[in-house]
């Protein structure tokens, strides 16, 4: 979340050519921390902490307030400035180091008000968690403390000192990442748009029918299905909508949804395996960066935790891995947890919104920028009773030149005012959950937990060591009694309120099914007869298909089974439409470059895999690429296609045309499918021609796809040389199992993927395997900055060593935490 560009000034450029020089090495030497030796510092009894080979910390306490002022240590000692960057982007705060090229983002997560949604909820907040949430807490103070003269390089370059770490600073994370597992507001904005203006059938074309042959996570739902909805009409300026998607553009993933923000888990009952006993894998999907969005660790309290595995900077606990009992990984729901209201606003009191009748108050944040190096600047956030307006939300804004203070204001007429209904905004209690997963013994323990983790919505997949399987939808999901999450409703009735969320016993869940195994790949959860509305944003079904294929394939699997399937790039999709391609380029005038790179793709589509070192995932992603624009914007106004682009639905639209041999975008026009598909392949050749040399032969999928792990402050020269990991030559894409996922707007530099990768086999609990992008470790100088990159690149994994005797064994340095 923070690939931002960031303008710097040129003394800080200048800073930093002298710490990648003769500088350099006392400046990044001295804010190493002390990873060996004895500490005096705030611990009740001493506590032990192991560093591997790898740098992953184990953790061995005494006490509860110990582990986690001792997790809180170390986190900080290997991620601080991850952890700043976190909390001051979340919070608003980025413009105070960085300058005013970072108001647009600090407006946004203001409005959206993670950090105001955690502060609001804490009081709901288990007082067991807010203990161990300010244990967490002192530990990263304690670091503070301790290294306030040498700390992490970044807070040198940028000119300023942290601010003690707070259990709230922990919760907003929380919060945070639920928005980005979460939205769905980008295809809710242009469906209240374009429906009333545009063809409806067209438009409900592109949201992907699942096929009875489609795989869905759980089997026929024996219950009956919704019933229809009616919409109503949005009146918002096409200006409006464009600064409404500028704003989640600077403020959101660095991916557009429907490229592949997801996740792959699957767990086997030991009746399919080599040890008799379960095995489970899981790679979640998040944005691949330097440093990592995962942070590995062991934390042992005798009697209470023996828990290993990942968990987000700046957050006590392990949120997916393993203890001496059970094993569990999440991919994401993607439910629709958010809905726009629209707000009927009093023409007397802008502040006043209709209610049932009524006019009511709305309540009013006056809010205040700081930004280095120029005045404050100030917005204004308006929360209805349904949430945030969002349409004040807008990127335009008084210069520092004008005024004394710069204001943030309505730029263009937005017609009515669009509130935000979301289930994070609700007072939730994740990290109780989150502990409670980390000492559970059994699934009844386990299920428990569960239910008090409500956003965000994810699938579950659970092993434990007595043999069982299981699977959970958990999380909150609204329930809409008159509506499907499609487009915005009226805000100013209560008819269109969530009537509460799918009770526990009824969202989706099975245990020890006879099939044997369950896997979950963001795919559809159960089938239309299930009586609740989940979502329309289901990812397409290739990689649950792959996954269902591999587990198919051998009567008994193994934990090498399970690494080998994590990095598979077997590309479904091709196969599944390349009769529709052949057909096409068949009868096809082609060029002598078009005709060579026709052969290439027919001879891939015999067995379609995005191998790096192959020709034919170019000529098959570039194709496909450029159709994104071929197959719709001709059908499409020029600021519709735009708007239709920042959306989930060419991905998903364009999935069904290839399927459908009528399609409802070219009835009643002169244009074609065929003709489409000619033209895309045509304008893709000629790109690759010039990007690759005229041979088709020649041309290789790594030398466009490619990876590069860059820092945050990476987009700046020289810190790119100091900072950035890659770029590397890399296989896969959106659509197989082993994600390299690319953005449609810079094809075909890989933006999304799996951070870290789990595999167990609860026959041998300690000997659960992971490996992380870059490492352990955030500090330049390290030895563990970037040494996982090499086997996450080759799939090859390192033991999550987890016994005493193991750990003691593969300990290399080991610091204790002395009382003082």
């Amino acid at each position: 979340m923070f690939k931002k560009i960031l303008i710097v000034s040129l003394s800080l450029v200048l800073l930093l050519v002298l710490a990648a020089g003769g500088g350099s090495y006392y400046l990044v030497q001295s804010a190493l921390p002390t990873v060996e030796g004895e500490l005096t510092t705030k611990v009740e009894k001493p506590v032990r902490i192991v560093r591997d080979q790898y740098g992953v910390p184990h953790i061995y306490a005494e006490t509860e307030n110990d582990l986690f002022f001792a997790q809180g240590y170390v986190q900080a000692q290997d991620r601080m400035f991850q952890l700043e960057l976190s909390r001051r982007s979340i919070g608003g705060r980025l413009a105070e180091i960085m300058g005013d090229s970072m108001v647009k983002i600090d407006a946004f997560n203001r409005t959206i008000g993670f950090r105001r949604a955690a502060e609001e909820g804490m009081s709901k907040v288990n007082p067991e968690t807010m203990k161990a949430l300010q244990a967490f807490a002192d530990g990263v103070n304690s670091y503070l403390e301790d290294h306030a003269d040498n700390l992490p390089v970044e807070y040198t370059m940028l000119g300023f000192k942290p601010e003690p770490w707070t259990p709230l600073d922990s919760l907003s994370i929380g919060k945070y990442m639920a928005w980005e597992l979460g939205t769905n507001m980008r295809n809710e904005l242009f469906m209240g748009v374009a429906l009333p203006k545009l063809d409806e059938a067209k438009l409900r074309s592109l949201l992907y029918d699942y096929q009875p042959t489609d795989p869905t996570i759980l089997n026929k739902s024996e219950q009956e299905q919704a019933t229809p909805v009616e919409r109503a009409q949005v009146a918002i300026s096409q200006e409006a909508l464009d600064n409404i998607l500028a704003a989640l553009d600077h403020g959101g993933p660095q991916v557009l949804p429907g490229e592949g923000l997801g996740s792959n888990n699957w767990v086997v009952s030991g009746k399919k395996t080599e040890s008799g006993k379960p095995l489970l894998a899981n790679d979640m999907h998040l944005g691949l960066g330097a440093p990592s969005t995962f942070y590995q660790n062991h934390l042992v309290l005798p009697g209470k935790y023996n828990v290993t595995g990942a968990i987000f900077p700046g957050v006590p606990g392990v949120i997916v891995g393993h203890n001496d009992k059970v094993a569990w990984g999440f991919t994401n729901l993607a439910p629709d947890v958010q809905d726009l209201f629209i707000e009927k606003q009093n023409p007397n009191n802008p502040h006043q919104f209709e209610y049932d009748g009524k006019w009511y108050d709305a309540r009013v944040i006056e809010e205040e920028i700081k930004v280095k190096g120029g005045e404050p600047v100030k917005t204004e956030v308006v929360i209805t009773r349904h949430g945030p307006v969002i349409t004040n939300m807008l990127d335009s804004y008084k210069s520092a030149d004008q005024a004394p203070a710069q204001t943030i204001r309505t730029a263009v007429e937005v017609g009515q005012p669009l509130a935000l209904r979301w289930t994070a905004h609700d007072a939730t209690d994740e990290i109780t959950a989150m502990l409670g997963f980390d000492r559970a013994t059994n699934y009844k323990e386990f299920e428990a937990a569960m239910k008090l983790f409500q956003a965000p919505s994810q699938n579950v997949v659970y092993a434990d060591v007595e043999g069982n399987i299981a699977y959970h939808a958990m999380g909150s999901i609204p329930i809409r009694p008159k509506s499907d999450g499609l487009t915005p409703v009226p805000g100013w009735t209560s008819e269109n309120e969530w009537q509460g969320y799918i009770p526990w016993e009824e969202l989706p869940h099975t245990f020890n099914p006879e099939k044997g195994y369950i896997a979950s790949a963001n795919n559809k959860v159960v089938d239309d007869t299930y009586p609740y509305h989940i979502t329309y944003d289901y990812d397409l079904p290739y990689r649950a298909i792959r996954i269902g294929q591999m587990l198919e394939e051998k009567d008994k699997l193994s934990l090498e089974d399970m690494e080998r399937m994590q990095s598979d790039w077997a590309n479904l999709q091709a196969k599944q439409h390349a009769q529709v391609f052949i057909s096409a380029l068949s009868s096809a005038e082609l060029n002598e470059t078009e005709q060579k790179a026709f052969d290439v793709l027919k001879e891939w589509f015999k067995d379609p895999i995005d191998d790096p070192e192959l020709a034919g995932p170019v000529v098959y992603h570039s194709m496909y690429n450029k159709m994104f624009t071929r197959f719709y914007e001709p059908h499409l106004t020029e600021e519709y296609f735009y708007h239709f682009n920042r959306t989930s639905l060419p991905s998903y639209g364009l999935e069904m045309i290839l399927r459908d041999p009528n399609p409802k975008w070219f009835q009643g026009t002169d244009d074609t499918k065929e003709k489409a598909i000619v033209d895309s392949f045509k304008q893709a050749v000629a790109w690759m021609k010039d990007e690759l040399g005229k041979n088709p032969e020649k041309w290789q999928w790594g030398k466009v796809h490619t990876i590069t792990l860059a820092h945050p402050l990476g987009s700046i020269k020289p810190l790119n040389l100091l900072y950035n990991n890659g770029p590397y030559a890399y296989g896969g894409s959106n659509v197989t199992v082993g994600a390299a996922s690319y953005s449609r707007g810079k094809p075909f530099s890989i933006v999304l993927g799996a951070p870290w990768r789990f595999v167990i086999d609860m026959n041998k609990i300690d000997g659960a395997k992971d490996v992380l992008t870059m490492g352990a470790s955030a500090q330049l100088g390290s030895d563990h900055y970037q040494d996982q990159t090499e086997m996450w690149l080759e799939g090859r994994y390192k033991t999550m060593h987890f016994t005493e005797q193991d750990v003691k064994e593969n300990g290399e340095r080991t610091l204790v935490l002395q009382p003082k």
